[in-house]
């Protein structure tokens, strides 16, 4: 098989790829994503994670490569993005993951089975109602890492359901790195918070608060449930 060739049949791509030493895909590289270094960090040992929002499974490999990872789950809303994570997957001798393609907004996690932990990178302020897909989350795990934009208190003039943020216009399906809906919703870090612990997650640490991110500001967080790290 032609690597170069296949992967060019199946794109445009979003994230890069080296296989066998030969680069493929987009300029995306999962492996250097330091915030699948930080999940390591702080959530050492898990075995089982879920990936929501697992686009083409670079970082799903990522962390199914990680020393005593047994199981990893990427959900996808996109039937492509699937595909080609399944593509590459054997290419890169990755046995413990696995993809499916779903919706979601209203997704039920728990057909999946329950988790050590959770990886939500990049899909929170995608959703029309982020903190519905938070609570559905806590009913399948302890443990929680987001990294996510978030509205400015400043600027955020609505409220929903007891959560306040700014609606935000998305690209739509044809927009790779968008979400599926016309709109989203950017909840401030105070209604995230407000939301985490609503659904049990009562530990929250700020790994990291990134006030001059291009696309407006970012939080990287880890939140737990009690008793748990």
């Amino acid at each position: 098989m032609d690597v170069k060739t296949e992967f060019a049949r199946r794109g445009p791509w979003v994230t890069r790829f080296v296989i066998d030493g030969v680069e493929s895909g987009g300029k995306f590289d999962a492996l250097a994503d330091t915030r699948v270094d930080q999940f390591a960090a702080c959530f050492p040992g898990v075995r089982t994670i879920l990936d929501l929002g697992s686009l083409e499974g670079g970082q799903t490999f990522n962390l199914a490569r990680r020393p005593g990872v047994e199981r990893v789950v990427g959900l996808e809303a996109r039937v492509s993005n699937i595909e080609r994570a399944r593509f590459v997957q054997p290419l890169l001798k990755v046995s413990n993951a696995e993809f499916f393609q779903v919706d979601l907004e209203t997704a039920t996690l728990s057909e999946y089975g329950t988790f050590d932990a959770v990886f939500c990178s990049g899909l929170l302020y995608h959703l029309l109602e982020p903190w519905k897909l938070i609570e559905r989350i806590a009913r399948i795990s302890p443990r929680l890492f987001i990294w996510t934009q978030y509205a400015d208190d400043l600027s955020a003039g609505k409220v929903v359901e007891g959560y306040r943020g700014s609606d935000f216009t998305e690209g739509g399906p044809d927009e790779p790195l968008s979400g599926m809906s016309p709109t989203s919703f950017w909840l401030t870090l105070g209604s995230l918070a407000k939301a985490l612990t609503a659904h049990g997650f009562s530990r929250i640490d700020i790994v990291h608060n990134e006030l001059r991110h291009p696309n407006g500001l970012a939080v990287t967080l880890a939140a737990s449930a009690p008793g748990q790290s």
